[in-house]
């Protein structure tokens, strides 16, 4: 899908539901940019994975939390994983929401072959 087409869906205010919502079944993407870029991410709400994988992220990272607490990290230790958990989520963030699909195949690809 080009960035042109799904720049269109982002921007069609039919599919910001309340105006803070996105909901777009056509967007291949579960993260995707705010309605005023440069604001942060949320999440297209129209795709079965995103919410399963937006409560999979905030477990993982409150056990990653919960689990320097019982073993009992110092105080120095923990705010550099919350900083390096902070950094790994911006990343990920910004790589689904920037995100390319490949294109579909056409007519005219050979089929792939295994030996």
């Amino acid at each position: 899908m080009s960035i042109h087409r799904i720049d269109h869906f982002h921007s069609d205010p039919a599919n910001w539901k309340l105006g803070v919502f996105y909901f777009c079944r056509s967007d291949p993407r579960i993260i995707v940019p705010k309605r005023i870029r440069g604001l942060g991410w949320t999440i297209n709400f129209a795709r079965p994975m995103a919410v399963p994988s937006f409560i999979f992220l905030i477990g993982a990272i409150w056990g990653i939390l919960e689990l320097l607490r019982y073993l009992g990290a110092d105080a120095d230790l923990r705010f550099t994983v919350k900083i390096v958990l902070a950094f790994g989520v911006i990343a990920l963030c910004y790589y689904l929401a920037h995100r390319q699909s490949p294109p579909p195949p056409t007519e005219s690809d050979p089929p792939n072959r295994t030996p």
